[in-house]
């Protein structure tokens, strides 16, 4: 069984109880315009150029099959409107300074690195956690990947969009202890409009998902996007109809912006102010006062 994945993260704190091992995959349904992992949306390999790395030696210029698609000055290296993603360059490139993000694993390979801090685990009550990207969009791999580390003795995590159809979840929740659940937008029509698609799937799949597994509700709060009452008195009725307990609210950040230009995209990246601790605070209170048990941050 293989998948794709753009990374393997160990020593995670932020992705579950305890000491984890996060391993990110490739591909999204969704479009938020605040991701900060833009190299998972696609399921296919992305270029990344990194300029300060560059010696300008010109060879990724000259194994391309369309020389335009390859741009010698600037910050950017990759003209996307003639690339066609053959990643030549990459594989020529000397000083990395281009290079792909996204590459095929087995089962086997991830679990491997995943042993390694098999003694945390035990200490600590953590273990593995898939993300994303949307771990669900590659469901036969993530439930491999689950059921192999629950083979171990390891605690399983997901975090998802909770975006996917039935069978998908069906592979996944038996090999399952966890689920990270993000609910960004109550209103559909918002949802549809801002992140392309319905949120009637999601909120239909959590009620399911928390009958049989733990869920925490993951809240990535987003400047003029959620930041009101509404939406937290809306997300709170919904938590309490399905039988959650747990949120955690994840104040918007930038730390994902440098990827968008690593990418050649830095005019996809979000631009919005920031959500005061004051205003945090205040959403955080009201989910403590409807017996939530609350974290923020992550």
């Amino acid at each position: 069984m293989y998948g794709t994945i753009t990374d393997i993260q160990r020593f995670s704190l932020n992705d579950g109880i305890g000491i984890r091992t996060t391993v990110f995959l490739k591909g999204c349904p969704l479009k938020c315009p605040w991701c900060h992992n833009p190299e998972t949306k696609s399921i296919y390999p992305d270029i990344m150029f990194r300029a300060a790395k560059c010696i300008g030696c010109a060879k990724c210029r000259l194994i391309c099959p369309i020389p335009d698609a390859v741009l010698l000055k600037g910050e950017d290296r990759i003209n996307k409107k003639f690339c066609v993603n053959c990643l030549k360059c990459t594989e020529i490139c000397p000083s990395a300074a281009l290079m792909t993000t996204g590459r095929k694993v087995s089962v086997d390979e991830v679990m491997v690195e995943v042993m390694k801090d098999a003694p945390f685990y035990a200490n600590s009550g953590g273990g593995i956690t898939v993300s994303g990207g949307e771990p669900l969009a590659q469901a036969d791999f993530t439930a491999a990947l689950l059921k192999a580390a629950r083979g171990q003795g390891l605690n399983t995590c997901i975090d998802t969009s909770g975006y996917a159809v039935k069978s998908a979840w069906d592979k996944v929740l038996p090999h399952l202890n966890i689920a990270l659940y993000d609910i960004k937008i109550m209103d559909d029509e918002l949802h549809k409009k801002i992140i392309g698609i319905s949120n009637r799937i999601i909120i239909k799949n959590l009620k399911r998902v928390a009958a049989e597994v733990e869920v925490r509700i993951r809240i990535p709060l987003i400047p003029g996007i959620n930041d009101t009452e509404d939406f937290f008195e809306q997300l709170g009725n919904l938590a309490v109809g399905a039988g959650v307990k747990k949120c955690d609210i994840i104040p918007y950040h930038t730390y994902g912006n440098h990827k968008y230009q690593l990418l050649g995209k830095a005019e996809e990246i979000f631009h919005c102010g920031s959500v005061t601790a004051e205003k945090t605070e205040k959403f955080k209170q009201m989910l403590d006062n409807r017996g939530f048990e609350v974290t923020v941050g992550g």
